[in-house]
């Protein structure tokens, strides 16, 4: 527990902005290694895959592709332009002023992190499980760092793209440990609720591995945390109450 500008706080929330850079990252190293060297991405694609190589059963679901897919994303978008109206709005409203600041970090670093996660995708050259022969498509499977030889398509499902969606929201942990110290936890909580479900999606999709999405959970944290320090710390004007 700290005291910070008459302000008690304590667990996630009192931690330093070199502590939430330290634990994440040495969390996604070991969970990355895990993940590829121990090739549980495979084995996960392996159990939510059709026996025999016949793909993925849920690919085309209207739960996993509707749903939680087109209609989930499309409601994402719609949650970043509502911000962004409030952003826009607080200048004219007095009781949005105060929140002007935070609201246009949300957004920001919302509209960066989807951005670096596509970058990343573009970047990468990494297929999606659908695609390789191992799951009834017709790519042979190279690591993140292999070359591929001329000729060879190229892919771009690394990171994970939609989880990117939910992931882009970690900025409101970073918002409430400032303001709301007490609610710093559902401002983390919501976040990977989203992002998880969206990744398991895409998981049971075949769309990506386990590790592709934990990377794009990684890069949304970094950049709110960027945000964090560069944005709202210049200008902290915490005021914390007890609910």
């Amino acid at each position: 527990m700290t005291q910070r500008k008459g302000c008690t706080t304590a667990g996630v929330s009192s931690l330093t902005s070199w502590e939430l850079l330290l634990w994440p990252t040495l969390l996604y190293v070991y969970l990355f290694v895990l993940l590829r060297l121990g090739d549980i991405d495979h084995a996960v694609a392996h159990v939510l895959a059709a026996p025999g190589q016949q793909g993925f059963p849920f690919r085309h679901a209207y739960l996993t592709e509707f749903l939680l897919h087109d209609v989930a994303q499309n409601a994402m978008k719609v949650v970043v332009a509502l911000l962004l109206l409030a952003w826009l709005g607080s200048g004219l409203n007095a009781s949005l002023v105060r929140w002007r600041r935070a609201l246009g970090y949300l957004v920001l670093t919302a509209l960066i992190s989807v951005a670096l996660v596509n970058i990343g995708k573009q970047l990468s050259n990494v297929d999606c499980p659908w695609d390789l022969q191992a799951f009834g498509g017709e790519r042979v499977f190279y690591g993140l760092f292999d070359a591929k030889p001329a000729g060879e398509p190229v892919g771009h499902c690394f990171p994970g793209g939609h989880s990117s969606s939910g992931f882009a929201l970690f900025g409101l942990f970073f918002v409430l440990r400032r303001w709301r110290p007490s609610r710093a936890a559902s401002g983390l909580l919501l976040p990977l609720l989203l992002g998880g479900v969206f990744a398991v999606d895409q998981w049971v999709r075949g769309a990506h591995f386990p590790s592709h999405d934990l990377t794009t959970a990684y890069i949304c944290w970094l950049t709110a945390l960027a945000g964090d320090y560069w944005i709202l710390r210049p200008r902290d004007r915490t005021v914390c109450r007890a609910a």
